[in-house]
């Protein structure tokens, strides 16, 4: 049987997914203090521990970054994602993200066509012929490889982020809106661009 956590403990186990699915890497205690506003980098450790004690991760002794999770046999978990809701995603002009975990959000696998790892608030409505509207919840499955026509998450100039469709051709890259009176953005391969994850599906009203 599977021990229940605490809500503290299902902040921090979500946002060890989440960096993990940002960063190929997991989080030291620092990061999750940080995250969580969490001053004590002890009180970290013991939420840590007592998720290691419920058997939801393992922690490799003297590795900064030795956080490792534990696949659940729980029916109700292969049934189930728990995603952290980590910030606002502009459908519109991009806007600068912020960082760290507002609430964590249970919901059915079958919502989504591909598994996501994290959530984001919609701000903004150019994306409107795509269905996603202002207010609205997309979940998004973290990765930097996108193909020409997907829909994507991106970051540009430094640390600003929007949603759009990925045009990608010829060595021009362009994040296009699908709603009336929206420009597309140009990406000045200069600047700094990347893909942080597609689109894998949307929670309206949430």
């Amino acid at each position: 049987m599977t021990l229940q956590l605490t809500h503290r403990q299902s902040n921090i186990l979500s946002f060890i997914r989440s960096y993990l699915a940002r960063h190929g890497e997991a989080p030291t205690l620092e990061d999750i203090g940080e995250a969580l506003a969490i001053a004590s980098v002890s009180a970290v450790l013991k939420h840590v521990r007592s998720l290691e004690a419920k058997g939801r991760l393992v922690i490799i002794p003297n590795l900064a970054r030795g956080i490792r999770l534990v696949e659940e046999d729980d029916p109700l978990d292969r049934d189930t994602l728990e995603l952290p809701l980590i910030g606002k995603i502009a459908a519109g002009e991009p806007i600068v993200s912020t960082d760290g975990i507002e609430r964590t959000v249970r919901l059915a696998r079958t919502l989504f066509r591909m598994r996501p790892d994290y959530l984001l608030r919609v701000v903004g409505r150019s994306m409107i012929g795509e269905g996603i509207d202002d207010g609205d919840l997309v979940a998004v499955q973290a990765t930097s490889i996108a193909r020409h026509g997907q829909v994507v998450v991106a970051r540009v100039a430094g640390d600003s982020f929007t949603i759009k469709k990925l045009y990608r051709k010829d060595g021009v890259i362009r994040l296009l809106p699908n709603s009336p009176g929206y420009q597309p953005i140009e990406v000045d391969p200069t600047e700094d661009f990347a893909i942080e994850g597609l689109y894998a599906g949307l929670i309206r009203g949430a």
